[in-house]
């Protein structure tokens, strides 16, 4: 397993709880890494057979951060699952947006005739959150490491030919619906 790391991406985005960070904005810092495979890319020395494409990696991020929240758990997350949908193969990601400047006050005020605003209350270099998630999980059935994203975006919720009765056979007998492809497809008919 390698790392593909993209950091200190810069951003100036409009997240946050009070309106005036709403209005006029504050710069972000985003950092990715990407836990993959990178034999088949190192060995042809080809961008095609690149697990992780860091400038796919940028445009999602650049595509998140465009999106106004309130929080920076939200970005995080909506990061972490366009990884999911773009690089199917991860075996792991870790998010860290951190935003620079942030207010720390629960109130805001605009200075008069200025573009700037000021906290009241104290000053922090940066506020940041981050989410690590794995992937690579033991099928309950054959006990062989498989990657399983848990949510919409994992391979296994492409099989459309699962009967709900099969599913729930699952749930019950190995506490999920998700096994390794191999068992799976077996289930899968």
């Amino acid at each position: 397993m390698a790392l593909v790391v993209l950091e200190g991406m810069r951003f100036h985005a409009f997240h946050g709880v009070y309106p005036e960070e709403q209005l006029l904005g504050t710069d972000y810092v985003v950092n990715v890494e990407v836990q993959t495979g990178i034999a088949l890319a190192a060995q042809t020395d080809s961008i095609e057979q690149a697990t992780v494409n860091y400038e796919t990696v940028f445009q999602i991020c650049m595509a998140e951060m465009a999106q106004p929240r309130h929080l920076l758990e939200t970005v995080v997350t909506g990061i972490i699952r366009r990884m999911k949908r773009q690089f199917p193969q991860m075996m792991g990601i870790k998010v860290q947006v951190r935003k620079l400047n942030p207010p720390l006050s629960t109130k805001m005020r605009a200075l008069e005739n200025t573009e700037k605003y000021q906290a009241i209350g104290g000053r922090a270099e940066a506020a940041w959150v981050q989410d690590a998630a794995e992937f690579v999980t033991v099928c309950p059935r054959c006990k062989t490491p498989f990657l399983c994203y848990t949510d919409d975006t994992c391979w296994c919720k492409e099989l459309n030919n699962l009967h709900p009765a099969t599913q729930e056979t699952l749930k019950r007998q190995f506490g999920t619906t998700c096994l390794c492809p191999n068992c799976l497809k077996l289930y899968a008919g």
